[in-house]
């Protein structure tokens, strides 16, 4: 059970690197350096491809990405299918279907609406102009994320397939041609700083890509030795991840329905992008005023958190946290250097580590240097008593048992809100109530200098 921890949460971040985030969207004359080896017949492949694209008035395709992540003798298997409709020049459908989680992207030239299961919420805004304008709002540029496909998917939708394709390559080579599934086809090989992939696209006037190779070795490699001693989960991890394009249809004629969103059973609609992905302009969080859930977990090294124990002495703070996620390691010691300024006044700061193993666990503070209690959820049963879906999630409890404060992810000015947040409670303020210092000129000062 705890290899099968591990590995879930390794496949999560390998579905979720998106490589084509490293791609920027560039101007069409905006092509790789000089410095960059491209072979002539790699980019006239590519051009060749792109071309053909650009003249499709609309399209159909769907894309099977099979993912394989495994570490020693464990292994673990993740399917996603995206299915792709696409008229110009910007009436789109995207759907995700995967083992984790569904999105939905729709618009339909005059609205843009997107939903993605995991956060029961639906965003709704004016359609841009293009497809390409689309991807600038981060949750499209999520939707299509997952599996690591993004890159291609990207270029299927650009006036620019090839520029975008290779912007961050520092060189590419031509393969020949190659039988894949029986088709002819070209071979593209690209190798960057980042992520090296394979591109096979059909030989002849239909020039489409038929498969997707991304190869993420250097990118787990740099993330088992990053900053604060790496992270020891994800070494000697080997990620196989093929993306594969079938059923495509070139200029089909839609029916009405083709790009009509229809509301997903118990989604609700957000009002804003802070809204939909759990930020500031978001309604309270549900636990805010209420009893704390009851915590009783063992601690790394020896000892329990009893949090009842707690009630009438302690202010405590639970940072909801793992190992592999990157944001957490970043407010770890920020949260980490608040509660041992504020220790002496009664202010006792508790990770809550969830769902890894002690092994894990320590091997990570060991390197990292950390000082702070851990408590082992081992089962995530904490986690999900207090909502933790998304982490970091750090949960300020008052002494007298409520919870008083919960932030979800990093903010640039994590530091200033709790030490405004911690001299409010220990003067006796009620936050829950309503008596929130994030509101007050001096924190609004802090997070204005924060995002400078």
């Amino acid at each position: 059970m705890r290899s099968s921890l591990r590995l879930n949460a390794i496949i999560a971040v390998a579905a979720l690197l998106a490589v084509a985030t490293a791609a920027p969207c560039r101007a069409a004359n905006d092509k790789p350096g000089a410095s960059a080896a491209i072979e002539p017949q790699a980019r006239q492949v590519l051009e060749h491809m792109g071309t053909y694209l650009a003249g499709l008035k609309s399209f159909s395709v769907t894309t099977d990405i099979k993912l394989e992540v495994s570490q020693g003798a464990d292994t673990k298997s993740f399917v996603i299918v995206q299915k792709l409709q696409a008229e110009r020049p910007n009436k789109l459908t995207f759907i995700l279907k995967s083992d984790a989680s569904n999105g939905e992207l729709v618009c339909d030239g005059v609205n843009l609406s997107i939903f993605i299961q995991g956060l029961g919420k639906y965003l709704e805004e004016k359609s841009p102009e293009t497809w390409e304008k689309i991807f600038q709002n981060p949750l499209a540029a999520a939707v299509i994320s997952p599996g690591n496909a993004k890159l291609v998917t990207l270029s299927l939708l650009s006036h620019e397939s090839a520029t975008l394709l290779l912007s961050t390559a520092e060189s590419a080579k031509y393969g020949g041609e190659v039988m894949l599934d029986g088709v002819k086809c070209h071979l593209i090989e690209v190798m960057s700083n980042e992520v090296d992939w394979k591109l096979w696209v059909d030989v002849g006037d239909k020039p489409l890509p038929r498969q997707f190779v991304p190869d993420l070795t250097k990118t787990f490699a740099k993330m088992a030795a990053g900053a604060r001693g790496g992270n020891a989960a994800l070494a000697n991890v080997k990620v196989t991840d093929t993306v594969t394009y079938k059923d495509w249809v070139e200029n089909p004629k839609f029916g009405e329905d083709a790009f009509v969103f229809n509301v997903p059973a118990g989604a609700v609609k957000a009002e804003s992008l802070a809204d939909m992905i759990g930020g500031r302009e978001s309604g309270p969080h549900p636990l805010l005023a209420k009893a704390a859930p009851a915590i009783k977990l063992d601690l790394l090294g020896g000892g329990t958190l009893d949090l009842a124990a707690l009630k009438g002495k302690n202010v405590v703070i639970l940072d909801f946290w793992a190992t592999w996620c990157g944001p957490c390691q970043k407010a770890m010691p920020i949260i980490e250097k608040v509660a041992r300024e504020y220790k002496d006044k009664g202010v006792l700061l508790y990770a809550v580590n969830i769902q890894e193993t002690p092994e894990e666990v320590k091997s990570f503070v060991d390197e990292s240097g950390l000082h702070v209690p851990i408590a082992l959820d081992k089962e995530g049963t904490v986690a999900r008593a207090y909502l933790a879906n998304s982490i970091p999630q750090t949960v300020i409890v008052g002494k007298d048992g409520i919870v008083q404060v919960v932030h979800v992810g990093l903010s640039p000015a994590l530091e200033d809100e709790l030490k405004n947040e911690l001299d409010a409670l220990v003067a006796g303020k009620d936050l829950a109530a309503g008596d929130n210092p994030r509101n007050s000129p001096t924190a609004a000062a802090a997070a204005d200098k924060a995002k400078e």
